[in-house]
């Protein structure tokens, strides 16, 4: 996998509603690359309680990503704060409750947005 990144945050202001571009990257995933683990691309604001979205994840592919590609593997729910990840996710497996990971299949140019709090992965 190659990553391509410019960190620089760009900025607008208009009708004092504020929105920040953090981060831009370009992934270029190859044949034969490996799954990621799963992973947040960041964390909570707050340590004690869940507070709504603050920064979104937007993916565009410049292809289209069939099954057969391995897209982004998303875990439904896991972007509500808990102070112990695993062990809210091993209770819910032994629960039966437990969401099944969502794999969309995405066209060039649709658009991908979530959470960037939620447990995703590349396949």
């Amino acid at each position: 996998m190659t990553y391509v990144t410019n960190t620089d945050t760009i900025t607008h202001q208009q009708h004092q509603d504020d929105y920040h571009i953090c981060n831009l990257s370009l992934l270029v995933a190859t044949p034969g690359c490996p799954t990621q683990s799963w992973h947040a691309d960041g964390g909570h604001t707050s340590l004690t309680k869940h507070e709504p979205c603050h920064v979104f994840n937007v993916f565009i592919p410049l292809v289209d990503v069939p099954l057969s590609m391995g897209p982004t593997e998303l875990r439904p729910g896991t972007h509500h704060y808990t102070r112990n990840l695993t062990s809210m996710m091993l209770v819910a497996k032994a629960r039966k409750t437990l969401r099944s990971p969502v794999t969309p299949e995405l066209q060039m140019g649709d658009a991908l947005m979530f959470d960037y709090r939620i447990l995703h992965r590349g396949r």
